[in-house]
């Protein structure tokens, strides 16, 4: 009888991983490249598809319009609220963005919600946990910050 295997992801602002328990020992499921973490970094490729990860992160210094990092910082959050932390960041936003709406990403040509680029890196970890198991991953935990409130909490 197969077990359901039930992950752990730590969505982090800088890296993320994907574990399980293996009796009572966590163990962290490598990446394709073999390293426990991944970069929570997102870009698109010259083909405009998202590349995440180790691979994405030298897209911040070769194509920064075309890469997103610290995303989770803008999780639930509106135009209104990040005013000072895009001073910080080369990100661009949506050129048509009003207040109270959903923050959109300008990646290139595209757009993408702080959701939508999270969930990017979230398959990834999910697909590195599948190469490792061998079969399909379904049921999971994922961290929240404790201080997020709850547009933060339901965003992630």
């Amino acid at each position: 009888m197969a077990t359901d295997r039930i992950v752990g992801i730590d969505l982090g602002t800088t890296n993320s991983l994907v574990a399980f328990m293996q009796g009572e020992i966590p163990v962290v499921i490598p990446g394709d490249d073999g390293l426990n973490l991944l970069p929570s970094v997102v870009a698109l490729d010259s083909n405009n598809h998202p590349v995440i990860g180790n691979a994405a992160r030298n897209s911040l210094i070769e194509t920064p319009e075309r890469a997103v990092y610290s995303i989770k910082r803008l999780m639930g959050r509106g135009v209104e609220d990040i005013q000072e932390e895009l001073k910080l960041f080369p990100f661009r936003l949506a050129d048509d963005l009003q207040p109270g709406e959903v923050l959109r990403i300008k990646l290139g040509d595209e757009t993408y919600t702080p959701p939508e680029i999270s969930a990017l890196i979230l398959r990834q970890l999910k697909r590195s946990a599948e190469r490792f198991f061998g079969a399909s991953v379904t049921k999971g935990v994922i961290t929240v910050r404790a201080y997020f409130n709850e547009g933060q909490h339901r965003a992630t």
